[in-house]
């Protein structure tokens, strides 16, 4: 029913624009996202994840004089941290992937005939779809988790939040006729650790999720 209901929504919300006489236009990004818990854990080393993302959306022109737009749109993307583990010399990786609804807010200036500079923020809402949790050089135990039998973090025995909502603090980058470079930083409000298990991974901060991701980008 809620589905039946978000859909609804939305393609009512397309029609209005369509009405109205807003021009959409579709597009298609993806790249590469680099990920963090924040804070770090104070007896081993935190490095960035790297992953990739995949999405598509929509912009709306909200004014006819200035430009700027809406862009609502729905992105595959994968988060998570790695732990430089200094006394057993390995790795261990926390590797989540999330749908996310992206909602951003967006300024473009023009220069020239054909280029643009887009700048804006926004927020984002995700639910985790897949997790794991995996290790290198043999290490089997991390901070009371058995990575040694890669464990899904969203499973009861770790009992990570599948649920995630955040800050789009900044959306900037360049366009060509059709063609886009963006660079996204994400902030999260939220603890991917509910587990007081976990608690000890993150003793600085409540280890929400951080990413920054380097896109390109077509509209149609």
């Amino acid at each position: 029913m809620k589905v039946r209901l978000i859909l609804f929504s939305l393609l009512s919300f397309l029609a209005t624009c369509q009405i109205t006489g807003q021009q959409l236009k579709p597009f298609v990004k993806g790249g590469l996202t680099i990920g963090l818990f924040e804070g770090t854990d104070a007896s081993n080393e935190s490095a960035g994840h790297t992953g990739l993302n995949l999405g598509a959306g929509i912009q709306i022109p909200l004014s006819k004089s200035h430009p700027t737009f809406l862009e609502p749109a729905l992105v595959l993307i994968s988060k998570g941290n790695v732990y430089d583990v200094s006394k057993a010399g390995g790795r261990v990786t926390f590797n989540l992937w999330y749908f996310e609804t992206q909602l951003d807010f967006v300024y473009r200036w023009k220069i020239g005939t054909h280029w643009r500079i887009p700048i804006g923020t926004g927020l984002y809402g995700a639910y985790g779809i897949s997790s794991k949790v995996s290790a290198t050089n043999g290490i089997t135990w991390f901070q009371g988790i058995h990575v040694g039998k890669s464990p899904s973090m969203f499973d009861d025995e770790i009992g990570a939040n599948r649920w995630d909502a955040g800050w789009r603090v900044c959306t900037f980058g360049a366009e060509y006729r059709q063609f886009a470079l963006r660079c996204d930083f994400e902030i999260g409000f939220f603890s991917q650790f509910r587990n007081k298990k976990l608690y000890t991974l993150e003793k600085k901060s409540q280890g929400a999720n951080w990413a920054f991701s380097l896109n390109i980008g077509y509209s149609f």
